[in-house]
């Protein structure tokens, strides 16, 4: 993401002006690295063969950032954002590149990372698994704050680098129905008598259509609630309230949400505080890619790592002999467990384990003969459970990673213990971000 700041009159490293820096390469994330004092230096918003001014905003022992003053040489790939407030929103980072090169750059930083982490090389990775580059988000955090000042309430993504946030007005990533709401929600809440003691909305898109959950700090008074009630009926939404950490209180709308996974007829209802994966088209494919790289047959016996709602549980389960899901959070767990029932599964169980510190060998269903694993950690990886999965010594390995470098790092461990890489592919789930989802398989 491109980011122009005025010269700073301060006379240190970290506010210099850096004239004509040449980026040489880009990371997996998609920053310009150039190189200054003999040691790297991130550029947001650059792209490989461009030369910029730059100001230096930060300056470690290992590394330095900076931001773009002015552009001397542009590439070829560079493109106008889409979004009117790119420029100043720290959600996404690669609107200044087409979708094909965005792909290149994580591409080639998921072979860089595998290289240096698990000694992988020559790499060749799958053919990449993308989707709508625009409107494909079904859910997003935006920050509020209250100016007392002004006695307005500012809602919105924060702005690169701080903690303010933008005056948002749209979102072209957001699904459309959800985009359209940012500045009619933004009104309701400063319409609001408790609008000083707000935390964060959200939005979320389910079967059941639009879901707005507000989180506040004070009791709703009987006025706040005629006005979210008459907001509801009039922009036909879900409406729920989250008074404290363990509440969640239907104000309109239906109560139950959902979503499909119509390949495999499934329906998975959720709660509004709940994970769901925010690319629901690439969600789909990915479940099926994993799937067929586990390669599932009748008589497996599958164990599913991180299962959350029963995203690949379920379809795995309508394959195999049986699944086990396992999951952190006991809700999680027993809300995977009522869509089994739901969807007339009984081949299925879940359980709820700390699978970032247990003892995994003494949990009730550790003794299964599993002989395929599905893993799905969050960002910190998976580290603690790498050596109980190495245990069960599965034929087949899928490990889905929403960061590419922790699963490089746990890819080591089992390539020591004997397993080879056979499969590692990119899953455009983020388009327009930095950010990157990816799969491998591991086979004896």
């Amino acid at each position: 993401m491109a980011q122009f700041f005025k010269a700073s009159p301060k006379n240190s490293i970290k506010n210099r002006i850096l004239k004509n820096v040449l980026v040489e390469k880009l990371d997996h994330q998609g920053r310009g690295i150039a190189f200054f004092q003999n040691k790297p230096l991130f550029i947001e918003g650059a792209l490989n063969g461009e030369s910029f001014d730059v100001q230096v905003t930060e300056s470690k022992k290992r590394y330095s950032k900076a931001l773009i003053v002015n552009i001397i040489q542009a590439s070829e790939f560079r493109i106008p954002p889409s979004c009117p407030h790119y420029e100043q929103c720290g959600g996404c980072h690669l609107q200044h590149t087409t979708q094909d090169k965005q792909i290149n750059i994580k591409s080639v930083g998921l072979m860089d990372l595998f290289a240096r982490f698990a000694k992988q090389t020559p790499l060749k990775l799958e053919p990449v698994i993308k989707d709508e580059q625009w409107g494909y988000r079904r859910s997003a955090r935006f920050g509020v704050q209250f100016d007392r000042k002004s006695k307005k309430v500012q809602m919105g993504f924060r702005r690169a680098l701080t903690n303010d946030l933008i005056d948002q007005k749209v979102c072209p990533v957001l699904k459309t129905p959800l985009s359209a709401l940012i500045v009619p929600v933004k009104a309701l809440l400063n319409s609001l008598k408790i609008k000083a003691d707000l935390g964060h909305i959200e939005m979320i898109w389910s079967d059941q259509g639009v879901v707005i959950l507000l989180r506040h700090l004070k009791v709703l008074p009987s006025a706040d609630l005629q006005l979210i009630s008459a907001f509801s009926k009039q922009y036909q939404v879900n409406f729920f309230s989250q008074p404290s950490k363990n509440e969640l209180i239907c104000l309109a709308g239906k109560n139950e949400l959902s979503y499909q996974l119509p390949d495999w007829q499934c329906t998975l209802n959720f709660n509004a505080t709940d994970f769901l994966q925010v690319n629901e088209a690439v969600n789909q494919k990915m479940v099926q890619q994993a799937l067929n790289w586990l390669a599932l047959e009748k008589q497996d016996k599958v164990l599913d790592l991180f299962c959350g709602l029963g995203n690949f549980t379920l379809p795995i389960a309508k394959q195999v002999k049986t699944v086990v899901g396992v999951e952190g959070i006991q809700k999680m767990v027993d809300r995977a467990s009522k869509n089994a029932l739901l969807n007339e599964i009984t081949n299925a169980q879940f359980y709820q384990a700390d699978l970032s510190a247990e003892d995994l060998i003494k949990q009730p269903w550790a003794s299964s003969d599993f002989n395929k694993v599905l893993l799905d950690p969050a960002r910190a990886g998976a580290l603690e459970s790498i050596a109980f999965i190495i245990s069960l010594k599965p034929s087949h390995i899928v490990y889905v990673s929403c960061d590419p470098v922790t699963l490089a790092r746990d890819s080591q461990l089992l390539l020591a213990k004997g397993y080879k890489l056979a499969k590692l592919g990119l899953l455009d789930m983020f388009p327009q971000t930095g950010h990157m989802e990816s799969m491998a398989l591991f086979t004896k």
